[in-house]
């Protein structure tokens, strides 16, 4: 018990939440890009005229960059699904992942809280998507450091 209260004390709780804000805060561009890139993904065409062998595949390439977007959006709803608190899982999904987000006076009523309910159920929410986040290829967690006499 004395090692999670003392991880708890040491975790930056606001830099974390601000850390986790700033991946979720690009989940729409980066889903819209993958749509987008879904529909423009052609095969190459075929005119016949002989080309000197290329050492990089255009359409491969892009491929890759729709795997890249499509994979972190993935990651995303994976990384809510598994946050414990239905509170939590409601008001990251509704503030980053739907198209347009209700207001947050909207969010507030629908979970049936106050304000400071809501903002301390954000941060949460926040700070338990970050814990879950992987840490390759960044880390959203921050720890504080111990000042040492």
């Amino acid at each position: 018990m004395r090692i999670v209260q003392t991880y708890w004390r040491r975790l930056d709780h606001e830099a974390t939440a601000t850390n986790a804000k700033a991946v979720l805060m690009d989940y729409r561009h980066r889903k819209h890009k993958a749509k987008r890139n879904e529909v423009t993904i052609q095969s190459p065409q075929m005119d016949g005229m002989p080309r000197s062998p290329s050492t990089e595949n255009a359409q491969e390439n892009k491929i890759l960059r729709d795997l890249e977007d499509g994979e972190f959006c993935h990651q995303c709803d994976r990384v809510i699904s598994a946050i414990e608190s239905s509170e939590g899982r409601t008001i990251l999904r509704l503030l980053y992942t739907v198209g347009r987000p209700p207001k947050v006076e909207s969010i507030m009523e629908q979970l049936g809280m106050q304000s400071t309910a809501y903002y301390h159920a954000r941060e949460d929410a926040l700070v338990a998507f970050a814990e879950l986040w992987p840490p390759s290829p960044s880390e959203l967690l921050v720890y504080r450091t111990e000042k040492r006499a």
